[in-house]
């Protein structure tokens, strides 16, 4: 307990400081003159590159949540984690305006929970795990190697063989990454790899670690129920499925020394529903609640409508568009 709450007072000044950066995200058109190549590891400079873009991209299709304390808190728990992963990279965490239960990152460091993921957890440790598991995506470059890899893609036979500058190049690559995450079920191997390296990053940072075992448990059983699958979103489509990835990190967490903290006070404090009630007094929070019959969440990224969770709709269907002011 000691060590988690030193820990929150070193990173304090930090937390805010990231908050206000991921906020300029959505005016701001960073140039960068090194060129790019798909084939290659990115370099820092690249990958910090495109990752602030395609969080500025992610921000503008979802929002963000407006509640400076509760964004704050979620960066202090989050660079709590962080300081667990190898790799150097500076992070940056925010809350997207949605109520689908979903977490994502993108490269450089930017990594997101939901509204809707939150109001679905019940301590600190789930959302240490939680975060912890899109700090091990970041730190093993996982969606970059997707990227990468997917060289019978469009995406690689466009733009492999040349180096793209940033600007109007740099904006279109930011597009395709934020849709493949919108999109991508990441490979067995890197779930996995990103699930057991996430649950060791919270719990070298005092977490009890089955905390991200504890929140997949109330995902599973949620998504047993056909109404919740439209709120499950990310979460609902993962590959291995949810029951063999709790299975997994039940073999790790049995080999692990227990005491590691919960904080289920401190995280009803920060991550209330009364707060979320004031903003959003239409909504119904939890799962269970989530939108009329026959309704599935999109995005548009590049012009093209991406479901939410990798959907599919029935060949023929008749799709009507509302477009927000």
């Amino acid at each position: 307990m000691r060590k988690l709450l030193l820990m929150f007072l070193v990173l304090a000044a930090m937390a805010g400081s990231s908050y206000a950066q991921l906020g300029g995200l959505i005016n701001k058109a960073k140039k960068i003159k090194q060129g790019y190549d798909i084939y290659q590891v990115w370099s820092p400079a690249q990958e910090s590159t495109i990752g602030e873009a395609s969080a500025a991209k992610l921000i503008n299709i979802f929002g963000l949540y407006q509640n400076p304390d509760m964004v704050r808190y979620v960066n202090l728990v989050g660079n709590a984690v962080a300081r667990q992963a190898p790799r150097d990279v500076t992070y940056h965490f925010a809350i997207l305006d949605s109520d689908a239960v979903t977490a994502m990152s993108m490269p450089g460091g930017y990594v997101f929970v939901t509204r809707g993921a939150l109001i679905n957890m019940s301590s600190e440790a789930q959302l240490a795990g939680v975060l912890g598991h899109e700090i091990a995506h970041v730190d093993g470059r996982h969606l970059e190697k997707e990227v990468r890899t997917q060289k019978s893609s469009q995406f690689a036979k466009t733009e492999a063989a040349s180096h793209i500058p940033a600007g109007a190049e740099l904006v279109n690559l930011a597009g395709e990454i934020v849709t493949r995450a919108l999109t991508l079920r990441y490979s067995r191997d890197k779930e996995l790899e990103a699930d057991r390296n996430g649950l060791q990053y919270s719990a070298k940072a005092g977490y009890d670690p089955a905390g991200l075992r504890d929140f997949l448990q109330v995902l599973a059983k949620a998504s047993e129920v056909p109404d919740n699958k439209r709120a499950l979103g990310l979460w609902g489509s993962t590959h291995p499925p949810l029951p063999e990835r709790v299975s997994a990190l039940d073999s790790i967490i049995a080999t692990m020394s227990k005491g590691g903290q919960t904080l289920d006070d401190r995280f009803a404090k920060a991550v209330n529903e009364q707060e979320f009630a004031k903003q959003f007094p239409s909504s119904t929070p939890g799962l269970g609640g989530a939108g009329a019959a026959g309704e599935v969440d999109g995005v548009v990224s590049n012009g093209v409508i991406v479901l939410v969770g990798g959907g599919k709709l029935p060949e023929g269907a008749r799709v009507k568009v509302r477009v927000s002011p």
